[in-house]
């Protein structure tokens, strides 16, 4: 709440508080557990120093297996909460026990059974693919689980682990991981879900405004240890991470007192492409020029990349294909 004020201020004196914001996202960690009168507390401060706009999209991150009949009626009472993000993963217990899940498939049909019954009626569901020894066929499963409980918004994220971790060997390999995304990609769609970015589904018009902030150039402001914020400021991104160590961040004093380090022209171009050809309504060529700089249509690499189907370009508009967003970032490095 003190970082929110000192934010607020410090961004009207520098006249960067310009627009309502569009949304809000509590997470990640597991929010859910914080009482609600603290929650109810905090969106107050941020409803005193920042103006929101009347379409406003509220997020909570929550685990399943946090979540109460209590605790979802005092959210909806307590505070302005319209939308519950909620980390499901697996229905199947072996999954889960791979992940280190704690949860169940019971208790996450219990959690959604809770969800709707107290009024949140919009709530996203994440979803795992390429878990070690995971099949097509048990995607299509969990998919379909997940789909029985009506969300109206899926996720389904691509394992990814370091080096070192003990299931990465097991990792799929790059072909197997494809059949498995087009395997989710295809269930999806036949289930009504409208793929809009890479990894994201929705029913129509249950897009997430957060996810849709960051793949656009929206600037976004981070509260909190090791929050990460990012303005489009001068023609460039700039970008500003808090302090991780939590004695440090509380005994801050000054909203300014972390620096915003300032991107270079390229490195805006390479981060904003990166992001903004996920979606798969694709960028704007002129609209990109105009913002950053940076004309894709006189990309060396893009008639190749037409030709052998990666990419589609209908003026103004350039987007990746089926094909292409199996291999978007190496897209990315060819485009720039």
């Amino acid at each position: 709440m003190r970082e929110a004020r000192g934010a607020a201020q410090w961004l009207k004196t520098q006249n960067r508080l310009q627009h309502p914001v569009t949304s809000i996202f509590i997470g990640g960690g597991t929010p859910s557990l914080l009482p609600s009168k603290h929650l109810k507390n905090l969106f107050e401060v941020l409803a005193q120093e920042f103006p929101w706009d009347p379409q406003i999209e509220i997020t909570l991150e929550a685990n399943p297996e946090t979540i109460t009949e209590g605790l979802a009626e005092k959210w909806k009472a307590e505070t302005p909460i319209n939308r519950i993000s909620m980390g499901a993963q697996s229905f199947q217990p072996e999954y889960l026990k791979a992940l280190e899940r704690l949860g169940s498939a019971e208790k996450i049909c219990e959690a959604a059974g809770i969800l709707k019954k107290s009024g949140f009626l919009n709530f996203n569901l994440d979803l795992i693919i390429g878990i070690p020894q995971q099949t097509p066929a048990q995607i299509k499963k969990d998919i379909e689980w997940a789909v029985e409980l009506g969300p109206t918004h899926l996720s389904n994220y691509n394992l990814t682990l370091k080096p070192g971790h003990a299931l990465f060997k097991k990792l799929p390999n790059d072909d197997d991981s494809a059949d498995l995304y087009e395997t989710a990609r295809l269930t999806l769609k036949a289930c009504g879900y409208e793929q809009y970015e890479i990894s994201n589904y929705a029913r129509p018009g249950f897009e997430c405004t957060h996810n849709l902030l960051y793949w656009t150039g929206g600037d976004f402001l981070g509260l909190g240890p090791s929050a990460a914020s990012r303005f489009f400021w001068d023609g460039v991104f700039q970008h500003r991470k808090q302090l991780a160590d939590y004695s440090q961040y509380l005994n801050q004093q000054a909203f300014e007192a972390v620096p915003w380090n300032i991107s270079s022209r390229e490195q805006t171009q390479l981060e904003a492409l990166f992001l903004e050809l996920r979606p798969n309504k694709g960028i704007n060529v002129e609209r990109f020029f105009n913002k950053y700089g940076l004309d894709l249509t006189k990309s060396s690499k893009l008639p190749m990349l037409e030709k052998t189907g990666f990419v589609e370009m209908q003026k103004p508009t350039l987007r990746l294909t089926d094909k292409g967003r199996l291999v978007a970032d190496t897209l990315v490095c060819e485009l720039i």
